[in-house]
């Protein structure tokens, strides 16, 4: 049989033409498969890894590791840089006051509390220890006392205790003139340039004073 433009046709055996068609769907399966692999690494990455994840969160858990131990650490000591003591004019009586400058040249330790807190009680004789001790040439302690209901006046609470350092009532412009208060005691160190030199919140040891009260008076 005479093939197109004179050549000769030769018919494919069935075996050659099963081949040949098996062999074209095998190559078209291998093609979608490319295709789909080249697909699928194509497509962004759509979120981070889990190795990032695990990073990221080691470290949010390490800082709030340190910012609580810091806050352990430093909870009852918030004062650590001298910084001027608030100028404060207390009234105490008609045409009567006591003022921040009455204390220049010698440490001052300024305790604001309540006759009717126990832990005010349990400070109150460490201050009156340490006065003793520093004489009042070098030392003076002024308590500034909150009054509470059904607190004990401060004049019998200073006799029955043997006080040796006035007691009066602040005004709540001292209160805020010292930042507040979030506790009592609370007591603000002062050096004879009266700068607050440290400030310490709840119950506060004598051993923990003198160290404060001996770098003072090497001023």
């Amino acid at each position: 049989m005479a093939g197109w433009l004179g050549g000769k046709v030769r018919l494919r055996t069935g075996e050659e033409f099963s081949n040949s068609v098996v062999g074209t769907v095998l190559s078209v399966g291998v093609i979608k498969e490319v295709l789909k692999t080249q697909k699928m690494n194509a497509k962004p990455n759509m979120g981070p890894s889990r190795l990032t994840i695990s990073l990221a969160v080691g470290i949010v858990v390490l800082l709030l590791v340190i910012v609580l131990l810091s806050r352990a650490f430093g909870a009852t000591n918030e004062a650590r840089t001298a910084i001027p003591a608030p100028s404060f004019s207390l009234k105490i009586g008609r045409g009567q006051f006591v003022k921040l400058t009455d204390f220049k040249g010698k440490a001052l330790i300024i305790c604001f509390f309540a006759t009717g807190d126990k832990p005010s009680q349990k400070q109150v004789p460490i201050l009156n220890d340490l006065l003793k001790e520093y004489s009042e040439t070098n030392l003076a302690v002024l308590g500034l006392v909150l009054e509470q209901p059904g607190s004990k006046p401060m004049k019998t609470f200073a006799e029955e205790q043997g006080l040796g350092f006035p007691l009066y009532p602040p005004d709540y412009d001292i209160i805020q003139a010292f930042g507040g208060l979030t506790a009592i005691p609370t007591l603000f160190v002062i050096d004879k340039n009266q700068n607050i030199i440290q400030k310490y919140v709840g119950v506060t040891e004598a051993n923990v004073l003198e160290a404060n009260l001996k770098a003072i008076l090497k001023q």
